[in-house]
């Protein structure tokens, strides 16, 4: 039961560790799709911070994001699978500021989320529909950090090597398939680069 006690308060301490981007959590959601227009959104930003989640194809469209990125309240995450920005779109964005990208499709190469990392975009790769394989994300670690969501199971030997790689890992526990001792094994190596989420 002490055990439990420890292990329980290590992994609370963990998840609160890492720092992720204000917009990590909320764009991931499932009902984080918006209709408002850029308008709305510039209109907001003058009082107050917002988080704008692009999770489909809208009527805002490149231009109005990189206005939103030039104000420093709007606080963006763009989705590759649902919406349909080239690599060069996503270059010219990251030009203008910092969003996060969410690598949930295979649209996008490896060497094309490398450039984008070098660009200062804050990727966030999610395990589970990526298409990457762990010497993608070795290599893309390799040119810089960028957050690897687990949402599917990974085994612990590579999170070791991934968080070794320095990565910044989030496992979220209901889908990654390992066992509490699994975690706490990887998170031990790096406290500052681990989060755990349910």
């Amino acid at each position: 039961m002490r055990f439990f006690i420890l292990a329980s308060a290590l992994l609370l301490s963990l998840s609160a560790e890492a720092a992720l981007p204000p917009q990590f959590s909320e764009c991931l959601s499932q009902n984080s799709g918006t209709n408002m227009s850029a308008t709305d959104v510039a209109e907001i930003a003058k009082v107050s911070r917002i988080t704008y989640c692009q999770n489909q194809v809208s009527i805002v469209g490149k231009s109005d994001l990189q206005a939103m990125l030039a104000n420093p309240n709007v606080n963006i995450g763009i989705s590759v699978s649902k919406t349909s920005y080239s690599n060069q779109d996503l270059l010219d964005m990251a030009a203008t500021g910092t969003y996060v990208l969410y690598v949930d499709g295979s649209r996008l190469s490896r060497d094309n989320l490398v450039a984008l990392l070098n660009a200062g975009v804050q990727v966030v790769v999610l395990s589970g529909s990526s298409g990457l394989s762990k010497l993608d994300l070795l290599a893309m670690a390799a040119a810089k950090t960028f957050i690897l969501n687990v949402n599917s199971a990974v085994s612990k030997t590579d999170l070791q090597d991934y968080v070794r790689a320095g990565m910044q890992i989030v496992i979220r526990t209901s889908q990654a398939g390992l066992s509490r001792q699994d975690i706490l094994d990887v998170a031990q190596l790096n406290t500052e680069k681990v989060s755990i989420f349910p």
